[in-house]
């Protein structure tokens, strides 16, 4: 194939023409693009209609409501005006016209749809303005599902016990469901506000932690054994005690079964002289200062008489004070204890309870010593408890 030098720069000439203006189409295309993007993006806000103003003025154009800012924009002619929610008494979008009103302190350009105790306003074709009893309003967009719609309304509505059921079985709050809730408000018969058996029912699943404190007294028996010895003593002692018990709710179908208990208390024993058990001539009395933390399970949770058992573990330090063969002592000692327990519980009148618990802490030893002149004597006690006590529930 034989071509000139002319032929191949004419062929380059007509490739370059032809590179830039497609290069130039596709500018422009994409100028005009962007420029009818921006432009729907911008305009979509606007709606058709017109503006009366405080001068008995109507401007017509593309209207626009802000009501963060407390202005009316108004397109006409490619010219945009701003106008003061003060200048305009009216607005008309479509064929639609929405008039200025003060409700609870806040102008708005609504529309009346259903009047009475609760009102219906149109503010625009997704925005609905509602107001109910006490003067309360909201304001609810129906192009927005939310599963707070029905709670809102419920507030709004907290007069009428028979339209709950109603907002909890509508699944779309659009125009007409709206414009029929607020009817049927109306002809409420109206009355102070009652939960249903359902709204209990769906609370007790959704209840928080069940919790009581409680407070009492007891006696006890502390069986006292001296090193190795297999002989004891019995030593009585009186007994307060406080606490809590709760049933958290994570606890599900067993929660008011199954409770948590904190538990703190003190015995107080009176002197005494063991003469049986021990070699030498012991004389003592012994404060016990406890805390326990534990379970207990209550059986028959609904009824009037609520047998439990439980289980505890916790710490207790014991002050004995005494003498041995004439030696003076003021000591402390202590261990860690286990404690299992059987009781009942009586549901009283006011819906509190008495309880009666026997509480059973299993031996521990405390391994004592105390120095007299220049000897150190060693005292091993081991002690093994019962008590009864009788606790009051609140």
């Amino acid at each position: 194939m034989n071509c000139s030098f002319d032929q191949i720069d004419i062929f380059f000439d007509d490739f370059k023409l032809k590179k830039t203006t497609a290069m130039k189409k596709n500018i422009l295309l994409l100028v005009f693009s962007l420029i009818f993007i921006s432009t729907t993006s911008i305009a979509q806000n606007y709606t058709k209609g017109s503006i009366a103003t405080t001068s008995n003025e109507t401007i017509k154009g593309r209207v626009l409501i802000d009501y963060e800012t407390q202005k009316i924009s108004l397109k006409k002619d490619l010219k945009e005006s701003s106008y003061t929610f003060s200048q305009v008494k009216s607005v008309t979008l479509g064929t639609t016209t929405l008039v200025k009103g003060d409700i609870d302190g806040t102008a708005y350009y609504t529309s009346n749809v259903v009047s009475g105790k609760g009102s219906l306003y149109k503010i625009n074709d997704s925005q609905y303005l509602i107001t109910g009893n006490n003067g309360k309003n909201v304001v609810i967009n129906t192009d927005e599902k939310s599963s707070k719609t029905p709670g809102k309304l419920a507030v709004l509505f907290d007069d009428c016990n028979s339209i709950r059921a109603l907002l909890n079985n509508e699944d779309n709050f659009n125009a007409p469901a709206l414009r029929k809730i607020v009817e049927i408000y109306n002809t409420c018969d109206y009355g102070i506000y009652t939960p249903t058996k359902k709204e209990v029912k769906n609370a007790t699943l959704h209840n928080t932690d069940q919790a009581s404190f409680f407070a009492g007294i007891g006696a006890g028996l502390n069986n006292v054994r001296f090193f190795d010895n297999n002989n004891s003593e019995s030593l009585a002692s009186v007994q307060v005690q406080a606490g809590v018990i709760a049933s958290p709710s994570f606890f599900g179908r067993i929660q008011g079964n199954l409770f948590i208990t904190l538990e703190g208390s003190a015995n107080f024993s009176g002197e005494k002289d063991f003469d049986t058990n021990t070699s030498e001539t012991t004389s003592f009395r012994i404060n016990s200062y406890r805390a326990f933390l534990g379970l207990e399970y209550l059986f028959n949770k609904t009824g009037k008489i609520k047998p439990f058992a439980g289980f505890s573990i916790g710490v207790t330090s014991d002050s004995f004070e005494g003498n041995v063969d004439g030696f003076n002592f003021d000591i402390t000692g202590g261990n860690p204890i286990l404690a299992p327990k059987i009781g009942v519980r009586l549901q009283l009148p006011n819906q509190k309870h008495i309880g009666i618990t026997f509480t059973y802490v299993s031996e521990y030893e405390n391994n004592l010593s105390f120095p007299v002149n220049n000897t150190v004597i060693p005292l091993i006690v081991n002690n093994e408890n019962v008590t009864l006590s009788l606790n009051y529930y609140f």
